[in-house]
């Protein structure tokens, strides 16, 4: 209607100018005036053109991602499924003959990685600390005899210790500086690294992770079932096994 409106007012000011009743003045006023018009036009034509490209990009993208939010919620409502004799045939083949027929150690496993899971049902910490018992220490330095001679011998062989705890809050250690559960949990984690360490595992093989309360085994909240929860899980497997994988670690024996 605009374009219709300025073509209509220059065709009657060329009339009006042929017939003498509009000076040279006049209608060059007029006709910068249509021109600045016209510019005006064409520059918000060329915005609306713009904008709808972009609305059409974000229609787009917010489609995109609305498909791979339902892709991702499939995936974390899938159960995992998992071929128990696969599962220890795995661990026979990463961790040996060392644990294997071994009914002290509970195994586990996280992606394509697999561990072994010591709850603090043999009380693995000092109360209110991450300071090592010396059955937790007895155990590891069986466990680190195994550990050390898989990494050395194979390197891509990578070890991830994951810390847990329970839900119950930690304000009695917070004059340790423990801030919530995560950071308890992280600090376990690398107790039990540095005891590793110690006993001969290579530090630049061992890496940690501290996942607090978050990740339970149990979903009670006996004090069984806080047992349960406050552990830590050694893993070995390669760079790409060692992602965090499936939550949290399956259980396969014990």
């Amino acid at each position: 209607m605009k374009k219709i409106g300025m073509s209509f007012v220059a065709l009657s000011v060329t009339a009006l100018l042929g017939s003498g009743c509009v000076s040279l003045d006049e209608f060059n006023r007029v006709q910068k005036h249509l021109e600045t018009e016209q510019k005006a036009n064409a520059t918000l034509s060329a915005e609306i053109e713009r904008q709808d490209g972009e609305i059409s990009k974000l229609r787009s993208h917010t489609a995109s991602q609305e498909a791979r939010i339902k892709e991702l919620k499939a995936l974390a409502e899938a159960k995992p499924q998992y071929d128990e004799n696969e599962i220890v045939k795995r661990i026979q083949d990463i961790w040996g003959a060392g644990l294997g027929g071994n009914d002290n150690w509970e195994f586990v496993q996280s992606g394509g990685a697999v561990g072994v899971r010591m709850d603090d049902s043999g009380v693995l910490f000092k109360s209110g600390s991450w300071d090592l018992t010396d059955n937790t220490k007895k155990k590891l330095t069986e466990l680190a005899g195994i550990i050390s001679k898989k990494v050395k011998s194979d390197p891509n062989l990578f070890v991830r210790v994951d810390g847990h705890t329970d839900t119950d809050p930690v304000k009695k250690l917070a004059a340790k500086g423990i801030k919530d559960n995560v950071h308890l949990s992280t600090m376990r984690a690398m107790a039990v690294k540095d005891f590793l360490v110690s006993q001969g595992v290579p530090q630049d093989r061992v890496f940690v992770a501290g996942f607090g309360e978050f990740w339970p085994v149990n979903s009670g909240n006996t004090s069984k079932d806080k047992q349960r929860n406050r552990r830590v899980e050694v893993y070995l497997g390669d760079a790409d096994a060692l992602s965090i994988g499936a939550l949290p670690g399956a259980q396969v024996s014990k």
